[in-house]
């Protein structure tokens, strides 16, 4: 089973959430009070322990700023350790348009990808990694890696596996590529994006695979935008369709051999447990971290799941990479 974060779309010219705070905090087509809010948010946090916060940390804030309400019903009864004013603010406009324009850069800019970079290496890594193949009647399949997740909104993984038989939890319909969650793993590459991704559309409350950037429905249909994870909050583990996705990763977990994990950070809640729910389960289960921090990587993570972690130090992207994780014993 092959596990994607952002870190293994950086060499194909997506930047990783702590390069998108750079990037964002410098862009000149934010208007100042957009500007004012950002850095004002960058600093509290800091002033708050959270060294050198990233643009999911910042939209995190900015996404309880817009509607505090909102996120103090969220937080629950804990929020009294933080503040004990009732407050019932007013929804925040400045804070919304912060946060859209925030989203509409990562939106394009996770458009832009290098697919003919993400091609070549993606079919180097698959023919190359070990735990050999898997022959069927529509090709071939690298055994152990055959199930892919991740929790990337680029298409880089999605543009190389277009060439394969694959399932990613969408059918053809009346209503075109609508999302039904189900994956068969008969013979077939699986994909499955636990954070949705940049084709991934609402249309009249249906999920939708669309290949082009809708502007209106010739059905008179009502298009409520991308269905992206902004940001990855315990909450939207219990939502459609991202509920569905975390389910078959839970399946999956709990009777595959291996995981080669590239490029995650294991900062998302609903995701770190269901690789701790699975190791209690599932006691062949071994983890793989491919990162050049790695080792450094895993003890940040903290227990239950650092001692569980086998880290490979290297770079997803080189050859490198795939000569250290066929050194590595996984497989």
């Amino acid at each position: 089973m092959l596990f994607l974060g952002a870190g293994a779309s950086k060499p194909f010219g997506i930047p990783t959430m702590r390069e998108f705070t750079q990037a964002i905090l410098e862009d000149s087509t934010i208007d100042q009070q957009s500007q004012r809010i950002l850095g004002s948010t960058f600093s509290r946090l800091n002033e708050f322990g959270f060294k050198d916060p990233d643009i999911e940390a910042i939209m995190d804030v900015l996404t309880a700023k817009q509607d505090l309400s909102k996120a103090k019903l969220s937080i629950g009864p804990r929020v009294i350790e933080f503040d004990e004013r009732n407050v019932t603010p007013e929804p925040n406009d400045a804070a919304r348009r912060t946060l859209t324009k925030i989203e509409e850069l990562i939106e394009s800019r996770c458009a832009k990808a290098n697919f003919k970079l993400s091609d070549e290496y993606y079919q180097k890594f698959f023919e190359n990694v070990p735990a050999g193949r898997m022959g069927t009647s529509r090709g071939w399949l690298p055994m152990g890696y055959q199930h892919v997740f991740t929790t990337n909104y680029d298409l880089c993984i999605d543009r190389y596996l277009r060439r394969h038989p694959c399932e990613n939890g969408f059918l053809d319909s009346g209503y075109g590529r609508v999302f039904v969650g189900i994956w068969s793993n008969d013979n077939v590459w699986t994909l499955c994006k636990l954070h949705g991704s940049i084709d991934w559309y609402e249309v009249e409350g249906r999920v939708t695979q669309l290949t082009v950037v809708p502007s209106e429905s010739l059905y008179a249909e009502r298009i409520e935008g991308r269905r992206m994870v902004y940001p990855a909050s315990e909450k939207y583990a219990l939502r459609s369709p991202y509920a569905e996705c975390l389910f078959y990763l839970r399946q999956r977990l709990r009777t595959e051999q291996f995981c080669l994990v590239v490029g995650y950070s294991f900062r998302d809640a609903p995701i770190n447990n269901a690789f701790i729910d699975a190791l209690k389960f599932n006691d062949r289960l071994r983890i793989f971290l491919l990162a050049p921090r790695a080792e450094v990587q895993a003890k940040e993570i903290g227990e239950p799941l650092s001692s569980k972690i086998v880290p490979i130090k290297a770079s997803f992207g080189t050859d490198e990479a795939i000569a250290a994780i066929r050194q590595s014993g996984i497989g």
